[in-house]
């Protein structure tokens, strides 16, 4: 075995463990978004249908914004060979961040011929606050990046090899069926893939032609979409077109300059101004030293606490390779430098910025940028013990970096934010399965955050719940709620509650005007009460 290949294995070895190790508990909640992941991907298990009754949708309704279907999918034989489980949602993610790993390495090793940059960007990404936070919970976004990174890897391997065009375009193309940010992205990259590298296709139209015929036919279900509410229903609701906000400060505006009396408001307060200016304002925000290097998202799932997206360690080798690579000539420099150009444009689009998860893909240059900044910094060096030396202290501090950051994820962000991550329910769950025959209905608070907890913990039938479901209209944000299923409820309480006979409340704290002798409680990590249960005994 080469050193290289030993190396490499190593790399992997040390993601794997990073990515499965206690994958089932930390994070120690469960999000509402991954158990509908899962309860869809053992809907389409059991019935061949989706949680409504939908026969293998191109877009799974969930709560009202309609998930795009590819990565559910990709979860059903897992939930099959695991069960329905937190694992069996979240293990995908898992392995898919080892994969990227390994096209990661490979892309690199191809586009520049120079193996020790292929290993340490794989090794940067094995270890990444940004790739460790999504690969180690159930979010399709994990599945985005493969798919980018596998794309422009066949790609590069085409111009070699004609018939690797045929890969590149269908992998780009079942790249829209997996998230909405991705049909931004992937157009925009196969436009700046097509335009570097023009010359190089028009020696292989053949493949070319029967590739570019193989990405319509794969749209063509997509196609179907279009007019329809499935395909435009999210963009609708997180989109900065739609914030109210920005009509409310031109009319602001338009009225200061009423009152100074001049002589047209309206050139310079439209939206043909603002439109713009919030985008750019949004782009910039992805580059924010806090969002990037100090605090990561505002959003606490997609967060670790006293962490940025990129360890601080890397800021000095981002910007010396972002120097070199600049400064040098090569072909593929231009590759990576419009992946991170375009990388937040998905996410400048929308209202909620900045966002990580909206712009996963930035992870793949930063980490290149950053590998070629420590190596060049490397060769720059004069002397055998200079470059001893200056490994040493590299090491000591990248591992405290590293330490830093995994302390925080394992044991101060599991405290802070279980509220968050809706820790407790699976315990709710599994009391209420051994106390429901007791009762005649469960009634569950809406800050027990909903109707999709039960359908995942008890294994509920699907084909028994496709026929009860039903989704109220969508609110503001574009979700909407279900008031019930069988025995349960979800609601806000009623007012008289110890006048509800064989009914079973479940609920926070705050729920409980009156409780005086809960029957159960379920407590958060730090020891507060997350969970009552109370019946009409308790009041």
């Amino acid at each position: 075995m080469s050193r290289t290949n030993f190396l490499f294995g190593l790399i992997i070895i040390l993601a794997i463990m990073l990515r499965f190790f206690y994958l089932g508990r930390i994070p120690n909640g469960f999000y509402s978004d991954e158990a509908s992941y899962g309860y869809n991907a053992y809907s389409i298990l059991k019935t061949g249908k989706d949680e409504y009754g939908a026969f293998f949708p191109l877009a799974f309704k969930s709560f009202g914004e309609y998930k795009a279907p590819l990565y559910i999918y990709l979860m059903v034989p897992f939930v099959w060979i695991f069960g329905l489980s937190e694992f069996s949602v979240r293990v995908v993610s898992a392995l898919l961040g080892v994969l990227l790993i390994a096209l990661v390495y490979l892309l690199v090793r191809r586009i520049t011929h120079r193996s020790g940059l292929a290993l340490a960007t794989s090794f940067i990404i094995s270890v990444s606050p940004l790739a460790l936070q999504f690969n180690r919970m159930g979010h399709e976004n994990n599945l985005s990046i493969v798919l980018i990174a596998a794309g422009i890897m066949f790609f590069i391997y085409s111009l070699r090899f004609p018939n690797y065009i045929l890969l590149s375009l269908a992998v780009f193309a079942l790249s829209f069926y997996n998230h909405n940010d991705v049909r931004v992205l992937t157009p925009l990259l196969l436009g700046a893939l097509f335009l570097l590298y023009r010359r190089n296709l028009l020696t292989i139209k053949k493949q070319l032609f029967l590739g570019l015929i193989l990405f319509i036919v794969l749209l063509i279900p997509l196609f179907g979409l279009i007019n329809s509410e499935a395909f435009w229903n999210r963009p609708k609701y997180v989109s900065f077109f739609s914030d109210k906000g920005i009509v409310l400060e031109i009319n602001k505006e338009r009225g200061e300059d009423n009152k100074i009396k001049f002589f047209n408001p309206y050139i310079f307060h439209n939206k043909v101004l603002a439109l713009p200016e919030k985008f750019l304002e949004n782009y910039f925000s992805h580059f924010n030293f806090d969002f990037m290097f100090l605090k990561g998202d505002q959003v606490q799932i997609y967060n670790t606490i006293g962490n940025g997206l990129v360890y601080l360690f890397e800021l000095p080798f981002i910007l010396l390779g972002l120097y070199f690579l600049l400064k040098e000539k090569n072909a593929y420099k231009w590759i990576i430098i419009i992946l991170l150009i375009i990388s937040p444009i998905p996410g400048a689009l929308t209202r909620y910025v900045p966002s990580a998860s909206r712009t996963i893909t930035i992870l793949l240059p930063l980490s290149i940028v950053s590998a070629y900044g420590l190596l060049s910094s490397i060769r720059k060096l004069n002397g055998f013990r200079v470059k001893k030396v200056y490994l040493i202290l590299i090491s000591i501090i990248f591992s405290f970096n590293m330490v830093y950051y995994l302390h925080y994820y394992y044991f101060n962000t599991p405290l802070r934010y279980a509220k968050e991550w809706h820790y407790g329910m699976r315990e709710v769950v599994n009391q209420v399965e051994k106390i429901q025959n007791n009762y005649s209905n469960i009634w569950f608070s809406k800050n027990t955050w909903g109707y999709i907890y039960p359908l995942f913990y008890l294994q509920y039938p699907p084909d028994k719940y496709q026929t009860q479901a039903k989704l109220s209209p969508l609110n503001e944000f574009g979700f909407g709620w279900v008031d019930g299923f069988d025995k349960y409820i979800f609601a806000d309480f009623p007012y008289k509650m110890e006048s509800f006979q064989n009914t079973l409340f479940i609920g926070s704290p705050t729920d409980f005007k009156k409780l005086k002798k809960p029957l159960y409680s379920v407590y958060y990590p730090n020891g507060d009460i997350a969970y009552y249960f109370a019946d009409s005994t308790s009041f």
